[in-house]
């Protein structure tokens, strides 16, 4: 992934240290305003779209992925335990089922409160954490919700799927 120089810090506005990688990486990307840019990165089974924004009063960089389809009836019991047994694996960010759209989602948030600027190092990090969650993430939950799997067994399957793929 990382082709920029370490420890490089954008002033003020830590989406623009963002669209650099992306730029740099020739990821494609879409800027909407100056407090958001949707990043897309290449995994093993899709396209994963990093949704990062900014919120400059809170000083909080946030980053979405929103995984692709509805969780179909009677399904999200199975998905609630598998974003469970998922978000004790992971190292920072975490899972969520929305319930009133029913879609799966991975989210991040990097306080950069007292003026912190984030690196180049730190959102490559970030943006690496990301596609590892959805990596894990992605093929579990089609397990469960289109193959029927339970989520230990969902879970199981998808993690031997990324090491024969490494």
């Amino acid at each position: 992934m990382p082709s920029l120089k370490a420890s490089s810090v954008v002033r003020d506005n830590p989406i623009e240290t963002f669209v650099r990688i992306a730029t740099a990486e020739s990821y494609a990307y879409e800027r909407i305003g100056d407090q958001e840019v949707h990043i897309s990165l290449t995994g093993l089974w899709c396209d994963h779209d990093l949704s990062l924004s900014w919120n400059a009063a809170e000083e909080q960089l946030s980053l979405f992925i929103l995984f692709d389809g509805k969780v179909p009836g009677g399904r999200s019991d199975s998905i609630c335990r598998l974003l469970s047994l998922l978000n004790e694996r992971l190292t920072a960010g975490h899972f969520d089922f929305w319930q009133r759209n029913s879609a799966l989602v991975y989210r991040h948030a990097v306080s950069l409160r007292g003026g912190a600027k984030i690196s180049v190092d730190q959102a490559l990090d970030v943006m690496s954490q990301a596609l590892d969650a959805a990596e894990r993430g992605y093929p579990a939950a089609q397990y469960v919700i289109w193959a029927g799997k339970s989520p230990e067994d969902a879970l199981a399957e998808a993690l031997v799927d990324i090491a024969s793929h490494s």
